[in-house]
């Protein structure tokens, strides 16, 4: 007996949850998986291959609690994650918003951010055509992790099959209610979900990145270092850095270990807001 494909509609959308695996996105899903929300149809990783080591843990750890709560949860790859895709004459050679010294004039600016589309949207997208059989107005429901602190980040899906939906927002929950939430249920809370060499990451952020040390601050300078000459087009050429001061990652963050001294390491998140979490 064969079982009809199910019919995605307006009125009976595909429910998917992009599981960034930050606190507001970890906290819709552990949510859905203790009944305070309807559950979604699957709860989506887009990785980025790049995420920090404590965000790998924390889904290693908790994707099985997921999973026997009734939260299907998936994890999806854009086919191309390389922060330094081949040449296109369109573009830079680099796909994240790095900093950039031009070696004529000595201007600065900034790259277009790609990655944000390329590592986690479109990866998403596909999911979501993978399992519908058509489109129509509206036919997925994508809920995001962005909480009543974050509102001005919402915004509507460019693809008219797609509705942006905020559940944390619509019940007017800030991300501080959301840790609170986590404690209160004996739940882990996670890091600040990022690329380890994300340009947007604050000052105090890569002090806190540095001083933790390991894969996460080596993959941060070496793909500083990857980019460095890379920026040709137009008949320009440029100097490209991580570190919005436009110097090289090891010079740009000093903290007091480099001078022989200590400090107690310091807990402080990325607030910037211009990626999923």
């Amino acid at each position: 007996m064969t079982t009809e494909p199910t019919l995605y509609t307006t009125e009976n959308p595909l429910k998917i949850l992009s599981l960034g695996w930050g606190v507001q996105s970890w906290t819709l899903a552990a949510m859905a998986a203790l009944g305070e929300i309807p559950m979604p149809d699957f709860a989506v990783h887009a990785d980025t291959t790049h995420e920090m080591e404590g965000t790998y843990a924390h889904a290693e750890k908790w994707t099985p609690w997921l999973e026997e709560h009734g939260v299907k949860v998936r994890t999806v790859q854009a086919k191309e994650v390389g922060v330094t895709p081949g040449l296109n004459k369109w573009k830079y050679q680099v796909k994240i918003p790095a900093f950039t010294t031009n070696l004529s004039t000595a201007k600065s600016g900034q790259l277009n951010r790609q990655c944000t589309g390329d590592w986690k949207i479109t990866p998403l997208h596909h999911f979501a055509r993978s399992i519908i059989n058509k489109t129509s107005p509206e036919c997925v429901e994508m809920w995001m992790g962005i909480s009543l602190d974050e509102w001005q980040r919402m915004k509507d899906s460019r693809q008219k099959y797609i509705k942006n939906v905020y559940h944390l927002v619509d019940r007017r929950l800030n991300r501080s209610y959301c840790v609170a939430w986590l404690a209160e249920h004996g739940l882990d809370i996670p890091p600040k979900s990022a690329c380890t060499f994300c340009p947007y990451h604050s000052k105090d952020a890569w002090k806190r990145i540095k001083q933790a040390g390991g894969v996460d601050w080596d993959n941060a300078v070496a793909v500083d270092n990857q980019i460095r000459t890379m920026g040709k087009g137009a008949g320009l050429e440029f100097a490209m850095f991580v570190h919005s001061s436009g110097l090289p990652l090891e010079e740009a963050v000093r903290i007091p270990e480099d001078y022989g001294a200590s400090q107690m390491e310091m807990d402080i998140p990325c607030d910037s807001g211009h990626c999923f979490v």
